[in-house]
């Protein structure tokens, strides 16, 4: 995620990028990193705090300066969100975030993430394997179906200016139709999915929050790997099933035989010794599992 152009709408305020880079420093998600980058030097805050879905908030000289989306800006009363720069980067797929410093907007950034090289293979293998690909974001309708398009994701499955809340929520839905559902998430924002999911994924990168609410953390910071823990999940599954029979069936067998006196304490603890050996070397087949 990088910042692909600023828009400066006040520019007798204090410096855009260094107010702007201040704000978000603290922040975990990626559009705040990608915004902390634009400038070394930062400003002093007080009463610095993430609002979750929206952006984060602070005081500087006594005012309330506040960086994220548009739609937040608008609903505290910032003027001047609907800016022609807005809608020309929004409509190429970029998020937009506003700065503001009490009612007035200074500025406007737009972020564009590249999509990486394998992202649109990976989603596009989990297709193949029956799997349906969902888009849940925060951002704009415009910036949610190019990246949609880019990545293969259907286009009824794209859910956009979606709250955090209202993540659970779709999540809570897929479920009710009888799907198992796995949420990949990054940022604070996901956290309610995270929990609601019947699996959980933050990248290595997540906010606490987020790594906090997932059942499993990927160590890179892409989706590359999920194809790929979910097959040795499956194949972890299988593998249990697999001894529980042949546990279950050694008993069931082997037990009656040895009350009709058929089969010696020897012939027994013998029998009992290589289930073990047979369970256990079943299991070790999982360490030379590899993705097909």
């Amino acid at each position: 995620m990088t910042v692909a152009a600023v828009q400066e709408v006040n520019v007798s305020a204090m410096s855009i990028r260094e107010l702007a880079a201040a704000l978000a420093e603290p922040s975990n998600h990626p559009l705040s990193r990608a915004v902390a980058m634009a400038d070394s030097h930062r400003p002093s805050l007080q009463d610095w705090r993430e609002v979750r879905g929206a952006g984060v908030a602070a005081t500087s000289e006594g005012a309330i300066c506040r960086l994220g989306s548009l739609r937040w800006l608008n609903e505290v009363g910032v003027n001047g969100v609907g800016h022609p720069f807005a809608t020309e980067w929004t409509s190429q797929g970029a998020t937009v975030l506003g700065l503001a410093r009490g009612a007035e907007l200074l500025a406007l950034f737009a972020l564009r993430d590249q999509l990486k090289p394998h992202v649109a293979d990976v989603l596009a293998e989990l297709q193949r394997d029956g799997k349906a690909v969902f888009l849940i974001t925060g951002d704009h309708a415009q910036t949610a179906a190019a990246i949609a398009a880019l990545a293969g994701v259907p286009k009824e499955n794209v859910f956009a200016e979606v709250r955090p809340e209202q993540k659970a929520d779709i999540v809570k839905q897929l479920q009710a139709r009888g799907q198992r559902v796995a949420f990949v998430g990054d940022g604070i924002n996901d956290a309610p999915a995270l929990t609601q999911a019947d699996l959980g994924i933050a990248v290595t990168r997540a906010s606490d929050v987020a790594r906090e609410a997932a059942d499993l953390i990927l160590l890179q910071s892409d989706i590359q790997a999920i194809p790929e823990a979910l097959g040795l999940a499956q194949a972890t599954l299988r593998t249990i099933k697999q001894n529980l029979f042949w546990a279950f069936f050694y008993n069931a067998a082997a037990v009656p035989l040895a009350a009709l006196g058929l089969l010696s304490p020897v012939v027994c603890a013998a029998a009992m010794g290589l289930s073990d050996v047979l369970v256990i070397c079943n299991a070790l087949r999982l360490r030379a599992w590899r993705q097909r």
